[in-house]
């Protein structure tokens, strides 16, 4: 083999070692990235605040009356919190920096019962305020999380995923 020759397979070589260390590397930055996403949704829910928020509001029934909502301030406190928070989940996942089945196995189960207890609230700021996007991706990820949920939400995290671990 001439010298040329034995060059271009080394360059040819560089570039194929360069190309798989950028993809996993790429794939590490993804991973890192969808961790960072997960433990964020972790802090942002496990405040005080939200907790009571949540506690607050599955005391009512679904659908509930929005002027029972804006005639009491803890609730309507406790339903803003919610609100703001379920409207970050929505636009995180819609963007891709968290995974919706991650959410939903994290987070989805309050997500959708508060939704159903507030969506008539939700839709009467719409009108009050004139401002057809009040709530919009706490809706969007409510209907995402309907039409597809974690496969565990059937039967239960404890049952499906029994014997599994990730990573």
């Amino acid at each position: 083999m001439d010298l040329p020759t034995a060059a271009n397979l080394a360059t040819a070589l560089a570039v194929v070692v360069a190309a798989i260390f950028g993809a996993a590397e790429l794939r590490r930055v993804v991973r890192d990235r969808h961790d960072h996403a997960a433990v964020e949704i972790l802090r942002a829910v496990e405040s005080p605040e939200i907790h009571a928020a949540v506690d607050k509001i599955l005391d009512l029934p679904d659908d509930v009356d929005p002027e029972v909502i804006r005639a009491d301030p803890a609730l309507l406190g406790a339903a803003t919190r919610l609100h703001f928070t379920a409207e970050m989940f929505g636009s995180l996942v819609f963007e891709g920096v968290v995974d919706l089945h991650l959410l939903d196995r994290m987070n989805g189960g309050w997500v959708r019962d508060c939704w159903r207890r507030l969506r008539k609230w939700v839709e009467a700021e719409r009108v009050a305020e004139r401002r057809p996007n009040v709530g919009e991706w706490w809706q969007w990820l409510y209907e995402r999380l309907e039409a597809d949920p974690d496969p565990s939400k059937a039967l239960g995290a404890h049952v499906y995923y029994r014997g599994r671990a990730r990573r």
